[in-house]
């Protein structure tokens, strides 16, 4: 075999190669016309090698953006210093556009001086797509949570953070760069600064999930260590790398707008307890007069006897003034019940009898019933049992309970109070009936409204005052007219524990 047929041999073998590999293969010349146009080019574009090689390649291949940077790629031949990668795109024969990467190599060409080049390319238009809608994705991600009014912070499973939205720059006062790989836990006050790589660790080790899925009232932590309270969510995914999602909601100004309604809600309370002992101010005055009518006349007598030096009958005296301690008695715990229901002091819930917190507030809430021909009965369940509440308030519930239904019998012919308690399940009931009129559908279906009354001057707030205190105690609050007549109001609340202590304070 000759030189010739070797070259010619070798030739063929290159030519052989090149159409095999799959990856695009293109040999110009430095003018830029194609010498060699392999399968996986005539593939890509839909060209035909021989109706192509001559021609150069940003007649028909190149689009019209990028044909002078091609042209100077190629200008730099002749000195071999042609960029090794190149990112470009091709038309097809169709008019459609692929995204090619280059890696070019200059070329001496056989029996000539000129250099030519060698192009290698890879199709990369569909990665760039991909790469493009993941960057939107990422850009709409991004907007999303910093949209979001809501701190969202991800930190990967070493308690490092990932991302920290505006939100959580504004609440915290840390920018994201200066935050981006610094540990979560920069933003936690003691104790759960110093735990919170425990927490990981120990969910990582077991998969016990403590606060995952759940929201969690915390103290978080801004940069001047100033604290807030916080309710946090925490959810987690996996891309590869396990990642954890915290939502975190400033509370700051809910808790003190919350603090300020609690604060106006006892106000009103107070208020409304004050009004009802005005409401019932003759009938206690008439209640007072009377022990105390009792015991000056009774203390009178002893002093007429002192006076009259009738020593002998000294001893005579001391029932009359037993008996006048004992109407001054009587007189003073009217009074300190009295100042034990308008007092202005915020009480925590306990557990008490509730037969001896509705018979206390009963007591005070029917002086002056029995002038007013009211009969007052009492049905007490021994078995009613204990609640946990906050005793003056559902003390002030029962006061307005029985004072409406004093009111409304107020010109009934039969005129009967009934207070009575029971047991119903899980829950304890108190109710209050009365013989009078009963209510009007009219007033009936908003009356638990505030500035709702069936009374001609009442206010209204009394029984919205009585429903917001009952649904703080998880309870309910109806009322209903009766058959035979009048209305009947009824509250229920959760019963206490069985075993815990009654406390009769």
């Amino acid at each position: 075999m000759d030189k010739d047929e070797r070259r010619s041999l070798g030739d063929r073998f290159v030519d052989e190669i090149l159409d095999t590999v799959e990856t695009p293969i293109a040999l110009l010349d430095g003018d830029g016309s194609i010498l060699r146009f392999n399968h996986a080019c005539e593939t890509l574009t839909d060209y035909n090698e021989n109706d192509v090689v001559g021609k150069k390649v940003w007649d028909f291949l190149i689009i019209d953006d990028e044909i002078e940077a091609v042209r100077q790629v190629f200008s730099k031949t002749q000195t071999e210093n042609v960029p090794t990668h190149f990112t470009n795109y091709w038309k097809t024969k169709g008019g459609k556009h692929r995204l090619i990467q280059w890696s070019n190599k200059t070329v001496r060409m056989p029996k000539s001086s000129t250099v030519g080049v060698l192009a290698t390319g890879v199709d990369i238009t569909h990665l760039k797509s991909v790469e493009h809608s993941l960057k939107e994705s990422q850009e709409y991600w991004r907007s999303t949570i910093n949209a979001s009014p809501i701190s969202i912070i991800t930190i990967n499973d070493s308690g490092l953070i990932l991302t920290f939205s505006k939100a959580a720059e504004e609440t915290f006062g840390y920018s994201e760069k200066e935050l981006v790989g610094q540990n979560i836990n920069v933003l936690m006050p003691e104790p759960h600064h110093t735990r919170h790589d425990d927490y990981i660790r120990h969910y990582l080790e077991t998969g016990e999930k403590r606060i995952i899925g759940k929201a969690r009232r915390v103290k978080a932590k801004r940069r001047d260590g100033s604290t807030f309270p916080a309710m946090l969510h925490v959810s987690e995914f996996s891309d590869g790398i396990r990642i954890f999602v915290g939502f975190i909601e400033d509370l700051s100004e809910k808790e003190e707008i919350e603090q300020r309604l609690d604060e106006t809600n006892f106000q009103l309370r107070h208020a409304d307890r004050v009004g009802s002992m005005g409401e019932i101010a003759t009938s206690i005055a008439h209640e007072l007069n009377q022990p105390l009518t009792a015991a000056a006349s009774l203390i009178g007598a002893v002093s007429i006897r002192l006076k009259k030096g009738e020593c002998p009958e000294c001893s005579q005296s001391i029932p009359l003034l037993n008996d006048a301690v004992s109407e001054i008695r009587r007189a003073s715990e009217i009074i300190q019940q009295m100042r034990e229901f308008v007092r202005k002091q915020k009480t925590a819930k306990s557990l008490y009898d509730i037969n001896k917190v509705v018979e206390d507030a009963g007591a005070l809430a029917i002086i002056g019933a029995d002038a007013d021909g009211i009969e007052v009965k009492w049905e007490m369940t021994p078995e009613a049992g204990e609640v946990e509440l906050d005793r003056i308030q559902i003390q002030q519930v029962v006061t307005n309970l029985i004072r409406n239904a004093i009111d409304a019998m107020q010109g009934a012919p039969n005129r009967v109070l009934k207070i009575s308690t029971a047991r119903d399940n899980e829950y304890i009931t108190v109710s209050i009936s009365d013989t009078g009129p009963g209510l009007e559908n009219a007033v009936k279906n908003k009356l638990f409204e505030p500035f709702v009354s069936s009374k001609e001057n009442g206010m209204g707030v009394g029984l919205s005052i009585s429903k917001s205190i009952i649904d703080a105690h998880q309870g309910e609050i109806i009322a209903t007219n009766q058959k035979s007549g009048g209305c009947v109001f009824t509250f229920k609340l959760p019963a206490g524990a069985n075993d815990r202590l009654v406390n009769h304070e």
